[in-house]
């Protein structure tokens, strides 16, 4: 949420894809058999899931897909649409009844206005208006997913919206698109697409892709590993197939492929001594943005010695990825006892795997295996969140016989690093020795620890899903989807991840001045729903003496990606 900052080689550096320009994702996208799999899946016929966690590739990889088609004429007709503001209609859920039918119409109007942007990239003045056979404008849509996003009341023109839009009339609409492009076949790239925090939605999306996907129409969606549900309807490994974005450490090229990244995104870098830089490397875990950002922190580190500077960077990662993992507490208060344990199980796999390291070897122990017999609902959900966190790789399962199956899980290794868990304790040394480690042959069988070895039993039996009581007599709640009292009948109120959001004060955004926090209370803004529930924004804090267009906009810039990441 801070600015890109210029770096000793003049060039502005950015971590995020979705913040990248065109010309920077073009130039900046490297060429290597891992990601080459991931694009040619991306623009082949048939529904593709895009599997990994935040900032593994996803967003980067389907920007830069819709590029080459638009640039290319052989290649299909691309429409490429973000839904990472999903967790605005959520309050919907509980105000409206016909919220999923407000989701629904959002998502077909997001995919049209995608379209339409693509067309208009690749025929200018000569794009068809593809709104017009549905007997509205481009203007009416953007109001439409304006007045959703921001839960303003619906107008007339909005319901005409609702009414219009359709499954089949978006469908039409993309095959008239791709023919006026002169292209045979459209992907729709869906990003952001892992609704984890509204199943409700979720359940809705995959239902709209599965009606969607044609033999000319190929939805390709970006979801979490593990922790993504599809819903009744929705078969992942029977509508699509599923391909990792998610590089894996133990990959053979995994040093070389960081190294094209840094050295297309970040060429400055290229000057770190080579230990440290491969040291950073599997700090990252297989997660590029990871590594972008260690190497700034790294080279803005100031004095010091290498490896101290190096052991800053690495444990301040990992405090910063545990700190992500532990707000999905505060995010979504039913997940909280299950994120506290979670907690405590990465911290136990951590340490066993740093105490199986310790012991000279020809081999290093990555990995940690887990009996399948105790992984229960609740504990396979409590895996799913640090997978999903990516704090956890979760590989395939093994078997040695019957009651002999194990789930593989791969703790992070920059949090491994950290606690040293690499024999660094008795054998000394530093990046070099750390490195000689880590590239080590991978132990044949992984570290295996019963649950109740990395969890206490009292944690385990109290697993479970915090569910706040009925607000009328306290009633505790029997399960997660009750709606009404099972005691008093009352309607039970749904916890809104959004107003929660929304009702944190303005000062609690950083990067604002003091001075800008204190106008913009004095002016009514007290929180940031009291900000974004104005029609205008930028013409509100404008009226605050001393603000005009640059301190409004970058107030804004700093409060909008603050929801946004609060969101994620």
């Amino acid at each position: 949420m801070t600015e890109p900052e210029a770096l000793d080689d003049g060039v502005t550096f950015e971590e995020r894809a979705d913040q990248l320009t065109d010309d920077e994702l073009l130039v900046g996208t490297i060429v290597a058999d891992h990601f080459d799999e991931v694009q040619e899946a991306l623009f082949a016929k048939g529904l593709v899931l895009i599997v990994g966690p935040r900032g593994c590739g996803k967003t980067h990889m389907m920007r830069y897909a819709s590029l080459v088609c638009r640039d290319q004429d052989d290649r299909p007709f691309a429409a490429y649409v973000s839904f990472n503001r999903y967790l605005r209609l959520e309050p919907l859920l509980g105000e409206r009844p016909d919220a999923i039918r407000l989701f629904h119409t959002w998502v077909l109007a997001r995919v049209l206005n995608a379209a339409q942007e693509m067309l208009q990239e690749i025929m200018g003045d000569l794009a068809d208006d593809l709104t017009a056979r549905f007997m509205l404008t481009q203007s009416d849509l953007a109001i439409f997913v304006d007045h959703v996003e921001r839960g303003i009341t619906a107008t007339a023109r909005d319901d005409a919206v609702v009414e219009a839009l359709t499954i089949s009339g978006v469908a039409a609409a993309l095959r008239g698109a791709a023919a006026s492009a002169g292209r045979k076949r459209t992907i729709v790239l869906m990003d952001d697409a892992a609704l984890t925090l509204t199943p409700e939605y979720l359940v809705e999306f995959f239902e709209i892709v599965r009606v969607l996907k044609a033999s000319d129409i190929a939805p390709k969606a970006s979801v979490y590993p593990g922790t993504t549900e599809y819903g009744p309807r929705f078969h992942a490994d029977h509508e699509g197939r599923q391909v990792a974005v998610w590089l894996s450490p133990m990959d053979g090229q995994y040093a070389t492929i960081m190294a094209e990244i840094a050295q297309s995104r970040f060429p400055s870098s290229r000057t770190i001594e080579p230990d440290v830089d491969k040291a950073l490397m599997y700090a990252a875990f297989g997660v590029p943005r990871a590594y972008l950002t260690l190497l700034r922190a790294f080279m803005s580190s100031g004095s010091g010695s290498e490896q101290a500077k190096l052991n800053k960077v690495v444990q301040d990662h990992r405090d910063a990825r545990l700190a992500e993992y532990r707000s999905l507490a505060l995010k979504l208060p039913t997940l909280a006892t299950l994120v506290r344990a979670g907690d405590s199980m990465f911290g136990a796999m951590v340490n066993a795997l740093g105490e199986a390291n310790q012991v000279g070897s020809s081999t290093i122990n990555q990995l940690i295996a887990v009996a399948a017999q105790d992984v229960t609902p609740l504990v396979k959900r409590m895996i799913n969140l640090l997978v999903e966190a990516g704090l956890v790789r979760q590989e395939s399962e093994v078997s040695h016989g019957e009651g002999r199956r194990y789930i593989r899980l791969a703790p992070h290794l920059g949090a491994l690093i950290a606690t040293r868990s690499f024999g660094m304790g008795s054998r000394g040394g530093g990046a070099r020795t750390l490195v000689a480690a880590l590239e080590l042959p991978v132990a044949k069988h992984p570290v295996r620890r019963r649950l109740s070895k990395l969890i206490d039993h009292a944690t385990v039996a109290g697993l479970k899903l915090d569910l706040p009581p009925c607000q009328v007599c306290n009633a505790e709640r029997m399960t997660d989807s009750q709606r009404f009292c099972q005691q008093c009948g009352s309607k039970l109120l749904v916890a809104s991840t959004y107003r929660r959001c929304m009702s944190l004060p303005i000062s609690s955004v950083p990067g604002m001045s003091d001075w800008m926090r204190e106008k913009t209370k004095e002016a009514g803004f007290a929180t940031i729903g009291d900000l974004m529930a104005v029609q205008d924004p930028g013409t509100e804090l404008r009226k605050i003496r001393y603000v005009g267009i640059l301190r409004s906009t970058n107030a804004l810039s700093r409060i909008d990606g603050f929801v946004d990441e609060f969101l994620s």
